[in-house]
């Protein structure tokens, strides 16, 4: 008798089990779908061409050595809230037989930083870091002066020579 009792009861207990368990799924799937939401990723076409190119980082290495410390400084730079409204960066490597690879990080195409990384270095963490902080430093230095020089300059426009 006590064996029928829990024939009975064990069926009701599973369904009820599975119902709440389908439940949270639901509700965790409905969550899910707000986050996503909210991140707002949208693939309509930018309101300016500028916004396209702000805050592009190319990658113009050739050995995997310059390729880690691109992945590396790029992270280092979005880990630091980087200034992003720049006209890109470029990270470009020459690779050298002797020393290493000469990476230099350009900003319209005018050096902005260089460094010597050697495929041996087991600092390519830490130059990345130093570079982008230095980087960082410099886009931010070069925009405050940008400011002030347009009130130094009584002329509308440079010389053309």
């Amino acid at each position: 008798m006590k064996h029928y009792w829990l024939i009975i009861l064990l069926p009701l207990l599973l369904i009820y089990a599975t119902d709440t368990s389908a439940e949270a799924l639901r509700e965790a799937e409905i969550k899910a779908k707000k986050a996503l939401e909210a991140q707002s990723i949208s693939d309509a076409l930018p309101k300016q061409e500028t916004d396209l190119v702000d805050g592009l980082i190319l990658n113009r290495a050739m050995t995997r050595v310059g390729h880690r410390f691109y992945r590396e400084f790029v992270s280092a730079y979005r880990d630091i809230g980087g200034y992003s409204s720049h006209s890109g960066l470029s990270i470009v490597e020459r690779a050298t037989a002797r020393s290493g690879s000469k990476v230099t990080i350009l900003h319209n195409r005018k050096p902005i930083y260089i460094t010597v990384v050697s495929p041996a270095s087991r600092n390519i963490d830490g130059q990345a870091a130093a570079a982008a902080s230095r980087v960082n430093q410099t886009l931010r230095q070069n925009k405050k002066q940008a400011s002030w020089a347009q009130f130094l300059d009584p002329d509308l426009a440079p010389d053309e020579f």
